[in-house]
């Protein structure tokens, strides 16, 4: 006789290889592309793409000039809150599904701020808004996660200092 819990532990892991493909690891090419000043906000922009070759521009000029048109407008129409700094980030993120925007901008508190919109990849300038629950993937979390400290190190102290957050960029790289 098997204990049952050696057989409900097998049966919830054998669900999950039924349900998960097993999906490696491989890194992808992030760069600043640029300090935007839209809507009077200023906006690190970051560019991430799937394909490793880097004589590649991050942004083709269609998706640069629809998600600066993007960036304005929500930035309007939802980050003028009396609390807002004024700044933020966004990332642009060409990913195997979609064409990815995620804008974050920082209030008092140390709060940030985000709306995230997509883009089908064969209409790389229709973006609207993400509906369903989520966050980021594993390669934005890394500009995230560079943003988060940039913050803390020159905005969160006695003495904040915003020329110092914005020139606080995240190395190209593959990450």
């Amino acid at each position: 006789m098997k204990p049952i819990g050696l057989k409900m532990h097998n049966r919830r892991n054998a669900s999950l290889d039924m349900i998960l493909a097993s999906e490696p690891y491989f890194p992808r090419r992030i760069a600043h592309i640029g300090t935007w000043h839209t809507a009077g906000h200023a906006i690190k922009t970051y560019g991430i793409h799937r394909d490793p070759d880097r004589a590649l521009p991050h942004l083709s000029d269609v998706v640069d000039a629809s998600v600066r048109a993007v960036v304005r407008n929500v930035l309007a129409e939802h980050a003028g809150d009396k609390r807002s700094h004024r700044l933020g980030f966004c990332i642009v993120h060409i990913g195997e599904e979609a064409v990815w925007l995620l804008l974050d901008w920082w209030l008092s508190g140390g709060i940030v701020c985000q709306r995230m919109l997509s883009a089908p990849l064969a209409k790389p300038a229709l973006f609207t808004p993400v509906t369903t629950p989520a966050l980021a993937c594993v390669w934005e979390l890394v500009v995230i996660a560079h943003e988060r400290d940039a913050w803390v190190r020159h905005m969160l102290t006695t003495s904040p200092n915003p020329s110092a957050y914005l020139n606080d960029i995240l190395p190209a790289g593959r990450y």
